[in-house]
């Protein structure tokens, strides 16, 4: 499963799943760029990493923007060379009721969670058909597949549309080695400091690592056969969570 060498990009990167999987992927030996809105979250997140004897860069960006994702893909090749692994993990939540809901609200949910993934696969694309090799994680949720709360339906509806779009680009892009799959977590535990502690049985309590293990697993070599999959991460989030057709 080497990942070494390997540079990726990991969107949301400051903190949450997205900091763990940062983590996860610097441990392994890949040279990680991670991305958010606030650079005091990303730098610690970088920071970490470089301590640890890692390599890693911060770069401060709205990923829903599309020169700001140019602006981590030229810093990311500045620093570390053409990327061939990316997560894309930024999502944000706006409780609100449909009725309650503004356009701008909605568009916020959709430009970040949709939008921004796409603009990511887009400006990556072709330095992964360059090289011949790519992997790619879209972070979902398991509440677009199943829901369990209300009032996210802006949320639900861009990490749907990302399960679509990781679907039809797996088919697009079969011929060119480049593999795109997703997870959908559950409601994670987000007591999740101690890297080392016990895990937790099935059905009691999921943990960023569970997560970013199973990221790690999809982007590393023994995926190689995998695409268009779509990964129910379930932990404790409600056993009657259905198998969906692949």
């Amino acid at each position: 499963m080497s990942l070494q060498n390997k540079v990726a990009i990991v969107t949301g990167g400051g903190k949450g799943i997205g900091q763990t999987i940062a983590f996860k992927l610097a441990a392994a030996g890949v040279r990680v760029v991670v991305c958010s809105r606030t650079q005091k979250d990303i730098d610690h997140t970088a920071g970490v990493i470089q301590e640890q004897g890692g390599q890693a860069a911060a770069i401060c960006a709205d990923v829903s923007k599309e020169e700001d994702v140019a602006r981590v893909i030229e810093g990311t090749i500045k620093v570390f060379g053409p990327p061939t692994l990316l997560v894309n993990n930024a999502g944000n939540y706006i409780y609100k009721s449909v009725g309650e809901c503004s356009l701008e609200d909605w568009n916020k949910s959709i430009h970040v969670a949709l939008t921004a993934p796409f603009l990511f696969i887009r400006g990556c694309l072709p330095h992964m058909k360059e090289a011949g090799y790519g992997r790619i994680v879209n972070v979902s949720s398991l509440f677009a597949v199943n829901p369990h709360t209300k009032n996210l339906s802006g949320y639900c509806a861009a990490k749907s549309g990302l399960i679509g779009l990781t679907k039809q680009l797996s088919y697009e892009l079969r011929g060119d080695h480049i593999n795109i799959n997703a997870v959908c977590p559950g409601a994670v535990n987000k007591d999740d400091d101690d890297l080392e502690k016990d895990r937790y049985k099935f059905g009691e309590h999921l943990l960023r690592r569970d997560v970013a293990e199973s990221v790690q697993f999809l982007l590393s070599d023994a995926a190689s056969q995998i695409s268009g999959a779509v990964l129910d991460i379930a932990g404790g989030t409600g056993f009657e969570t259905k198998v969906h057709a692949m």
